[in-house]
């Protein structure tokens, strides 16, 4: 009997892996790139966006081990602020100590950090205060800041001199200035141009930054220009001044910056970056990212790049991968970190090889400390088309935050088990709907019926609670944590007692009016008088 060593038998399952792992087989979306001369984009920079949300700073550390190319961060609340800025900081903010250990194991690793403060749009977590709603652009409204008042720049150079006293060592600064959905609203704005205010804005920050070093690079989003002509983006001279950072997360990047967009951005800039995305672009409860259409945005990217880059004059300079923690400073919590860490992954490799195909595939599942294959016949190591979210592919990984990722899974059963099983029970049966609680009208038997799956329901979810925390202890702080049990479990429960509840009252009454019920008197104030 010949013995195979099991060297062989690892090679002979390697081959016959590879062989079952075309791109297509892989659900690698079909895009025209050039393997054998691939586009990679000269900086490669991840986005954290910490607004109200903050993974502690061990969690942070070895994720930033995995990816090795970290940059961008976002503090929003998140940040120490002291002085006049002290009732910007969240209560659960980071230390200057804590920042500035990041910052060390940063430079060890020899990474790049861009921080990045909102100056303009977005302003939310100063404006919603009382000390700074006098600069608010609306008053009803902390979305933007008004570019015309002292006290708006005054605001807007305590937040950069505080950025710029912790980090001593960046050469990029992004000063954020998207999404400026309130602009030229307050008596004193509403007699300029749109463009004219936003173009004056720019101007007045770059120059608050460059008056503290004129030796860094200002960035700025770029949504806020695809519509500015350009001869009065020329005029305003802001190519001198600024880089901007070109941000699609859809799979259609010219449907959103046109031809014509990147050759006007062309005469006006040296250079310019891209903003792609790897969590927090699809939805804003969404709890684990739909890696396919990421890994497709970013495929989209490098063509889009490899295009784009010879109509600079300095080329593009890189491409920043984000990932929102929320869409706004008031929105709930969409992916947690932990949950999208493998599309990370998946999508820094793509970005720093030019593509993503199967001779990634030791490097990814390494990465993530996934167990090799053993079975005799061998199944692709992805399958995006079907498992887009790859939950079912890493399910036995083991990389930092893999309890909470593997929880997504169950989440998505439990819930989906949790509404069935409410709709059901309170709309698709006659027994326990609105009306019958409220006019406490029922029959025991059929309530008896309808609860008798509640405990195994209730169960589920109260457990997959304390999961939850348990998965997220030593990842998120413990706001966090119990932010988003509030908002993604909690209601399940609430709804769950309800029916409880109900089932209690309705089960306590022995006897019962003779029909009709009575006429709900609130339809009089709707013009229905049936009395």
């Amino acid at each position: 009997m010949v013995q195979i060593s099991q060297a062989d038998r690892d090679k002979r399952l390697d081959r016959a892996s590879v062989a079952c792992e075309t791109d297509q087989q892989l659900g690698i979306p079909y895009v025209l790139l050039d393997q054998k001369k691939p586009f990679v984009p000269n900086h490669r920079i991840v986005h954290f966006d910490l607004k109200g949300a903050p993974p502690t700073i061990s969690y942070l550390k070895k994720v930033i081990s995995l990816a090795k190319n970290v940059g961008a961060s976002e503090y929003e609340d998140m940040f120490p602020f002291s002085g006049n800025l002290a009732p910007l900081a969240a209560k659960n903010a980071y230390t200057l100590e804590q920042i500035k250990d990041i910052l060390l194991y940063a430079q060890e690793l020899k990474l790049e950090i861009i921080p990045l403060v909102q100056t303009f749009g977005h302003m939310e977590f100063a404006l919603k205060l009382k000390e700074f709603a006098h600069i608010r652009e609306v008053p009803g409204s902390p979305q933007s800041l008004c570019p015309s008042r002292n006290a708006s720049l005054d605001l807007v150079r305590d937040l950069i001199h505080q950025i710029l006293d912790v980090h001593t060592a960046i050469k990029y600064l992004h000063i954020g200035c998207d999404e400026v959905f309130e602009m030229g609203e307050c008596e004193i704005c509403r007699t300029e141009l749109h463009e004219a205010l936003f173009l004056k804005h720019i101007q007045n920050v770059a120059s608050i930054v460059h008056d503290r070093n004129s030796q860094l690079q200002v960035i700025i989003w770029d949504d806020m220009l695809r519509h500015i002509p350009l001869p009065d983006l020329q005029a305003a001279k802001l190519g001198d001044q600024v880089e901007p950072m070109v941000w699609v997360y859809a799979e259609d990047i010219y449907r959103f910056v046109q031809a014509s967009v990147w050759d006007k951005y062309a005469s006006v800039f040296k250079t310019a970056w891209a903003a792609s995305a790897f969590k927090g672009a699809f939805g804003e409860t969404l709890y684990i990212p739909n890696a396919r259409r990421h890994l497709e945005n970013n495929l989209r990217w490098l063509d889009v790049m490899s295009t784009q880059s010879t109509a600079f004059k300095q080329g593009m300079r890189g491409i920043v991968l984000t990932g929102w923690q929320r869409y706004d400073h008031f929105a709930v919590l969409c992916e947690m970190l932990p949950a999208a860490l493998p599309s990370l992954i998946l999508n820094l490799m793509a970005t720093s090889n030019g593509f993503f195909n199967v001779t990634h595939k030791e490097q990814f599942l390494s990465t993530l400390s996934c167990p090799r294959q053993t079975e005799r016949r061998p199944s692709p190591f992805l399958n995006l088309d079907g498992d887009p979210n790859m939950s079912e592919k890493l399910a036995r990984c083991l990389f930092p935050g893999h309890a909470f990722f593997k929880l997504m899974y169950r989440l998505h059963n439990v819930e989906e088990e949790a509404k069935e099983y409410i709709d059901t029970t309170t709309s698709q049966r006659g027994w326990m709907t609105a009306y019958n609680t409220k006019h406490k009208y029922s029959l025991p038997l059929r309530v008896d019926e309808l609860v008798q799956d509640l405990p195994r329901v209730y169960h589920g979810m109260t457990n997959l609670a304390r999961n939850a925390a348990d998965a997220l202890v030593g990842i998120m702080d413990n706001y966090t944590i119990s932010e988003w049990i509030e908002q993604r479990i909690y209601p399940y429960i609430v709804e769950l007692d309800k029916i409880q509840n109900s089932s209690f009252a309705l089960k306590k009454v022995l006897y019962w009016p003779a029909r009709p019920l009575p006429v709900l008197k609130e339809l009089e104030k709707h013009g229905i008088a049936l009395n």
